[in-house]
């Protein structure tokens, strides 16, 4: 065997590129990684490493145990003859179709689990759903396994030494002894999306800045009103943050933020019945240099008050208003854009709206030319997206517009549904107008 092969840093950074592409994207080709680790010695370890290191379930961690110890697939189960196995209701469907501890672990069995679960880096829990026929396809760990391996007093206080990214996207109580056992300190990248927001999910997230001192990524799904203000000051702990997207924060949070020289994606949550300090809000101002800067609020007066003394130089700006806005809320978000945004740097921004819950009603929000007038200012524009809003432009006035952008590569005008209201008033000779002046175009939608 060639000298550099016998290196076990240099054969790690080899099988860490034995990947395939899949259905889902580029995933490590396991098969390979498997026959490799059969190869040799020099290359059992490392292949074993790269084999282990992204683990979507946890089932497979048992299927490592010995075949009395766990419960096996039932030969020939299909939903046609599913009645004749097991009975017929979500606690039934989810025995039969997920792995399960037939006894309680014993020495060796936890020998074996830690064999490969000091290996994991990388872990999913995915959302579930016994009513989903994907289980017949997913079989997944069975809930009673899940806190036998993670949250009884057996288990090993850090089973996962290794871990660096934890994906939680169970919405049970449950299993959050599981979420509690699989928090350390050597996690770098935390993205819990739980759509039920429980006083014990509230406590575990609001310790997660001492637990996890290392994260440069965190995502959260969005957290009621009553729960930013106990969970904003975990950021204070993480001084190399890369990525942040959670509810909104409180002013000393915001100061922190912009001091991070790491930080590229920062995106805020705001909870309906989420109020700010206005008072607070106007006595300070914070300047952020980030890649990508989004927002997602109820209404758009609470977008606004949550910018009000943000002054931020990003490359990319999403707002999303979760309820249908009038055009002149719209026009006034859209006017104030210059007052928290760097037009020199600016390339894309994206405005979208919700739709009105009555498509019928014609008194739909519908934006003039002139509204659009205040964002020519934003002269790098590369993308530019306006959803689920009615403009009455004409060609020329469209044309006007999309003289400011010459970089322009993205431009969308749209309702995002079809209301049965048509207002543009925009002919093909206007798009082929557009063609002409933006030589960069690469998609043009106006509806």
């Amino acid at each position: 065997m060639h000298t550099p092969l016998q290196t076990s840093e240099i054969l790690r950074l080899i099988f860490a590129e034995v990947t395939q592409v899949t259905g889902g994207g580029i995933q490590p080709s396991y098969t390979t990684l498997y026959h490799l680790a059969l190869t040799c010695r020099a290359f059992r370890e490392p292949a074993l490493d790269a084999l282990w290191a992204r683990k979507p379930t946890l089932d497979v961690l048992v299927m490592c145990l010995l075949q009395y110890a766990r419960s096996q697939p039932i030969p020939g189960l299909t939903w046609e003859n599913f009645d004749q196995f097991v009975e017929s209701t979500s606690s039934g469907i989810a025995a039969a179709f997920r792995v399960r501890l037939l006894r309680p672990l014993t020495t060796d069995d936890w020998a074996t689990f830690q064999m490969y679960a000091r290996r994991i880096r990388s872990l999913t829990f995915a959302k579930y759903n016994a009513e989903s026929y994907t289980l017949m396809g997913d079989r997944g760990l069975h809930d009673s396994a899940a806190l036998a391996l993670l949250g009884s007093p057996a288990s090993p206080l850090s089973p996962f030494p290794l871990l660096r990214e934890l994906y939680w996207n169970d919405q049970r109580d449950m299993l959050l002894p599981c979420l509690q056992r699989c928090i350390s300190n050597s996690l770098t990248r935390l993205v819990i999306h739980s759509g039920l927001w429980s006083s014990a999910m509230v406590d575990l997230v609001a310790g997660l800045g001492k637990a996890c001192p290392m994260i440069k990524e965190f995502r959260c799904s969005m957290p009621p009103a009553s729960a930013c203000a106990m969970i904003s000051d975990i950021v204070t702990y993480w001084d190399d943050l890369e990525i942040l997207e959670m509810g909104v924060v409180n002013a000393q949070v915001l100061q922190h933020l912009a001091s991070l020289k790491k930080l590229r994606e920062l995106k805020m949550l705001a909870p309906e019945g989420h109020s700010l300090d206005e008072d607070l809000a106007s006595t300070f101002s914070v300047k952020f240099s980030l890649d990508e800067f989004s927002i997602t609020a109820a209404r758009i007066e609470e977008l606004l008050a949550f910018l009000a003394p943000l002054k931020i130089s990003a490359k990319s700006a999403n707002l999303k208003i979760d309820t249908a806005s009038n055009a002149d809320d719209l026009g006034q978000l859209l006017s104030s854009l210059i007052e928290h945004f760097d037009p020199n740097v600016l390339e894309s921004l994206d405005v979208s709206m919700a739709r009105p819950t009555d498509p019928t009603n014609h008194a739909l929000p519908e934006l003039s030319a002139l509204a659009f007038q205040k964002i020519l200012v934003f002269t790098e524009l590369t993308n530019l997206k306006i959803s689920s809003i009615h403009a009455s432009v004409t060609d020329h006035e469209l044309l006007d517009l999309i003289s400011a952008w010459p970089k322009m590569e993205h431009f969308h005008l749209n309702t995002a549904c079809d209301w049965g209201v048509a207002r543009l008033r925009v002919t093909f000779h206007g798009l082929a107008d557009i063609i002409e002046r933006c030589p960069n175009l690469h998609s043009l939608g106006i509806t």
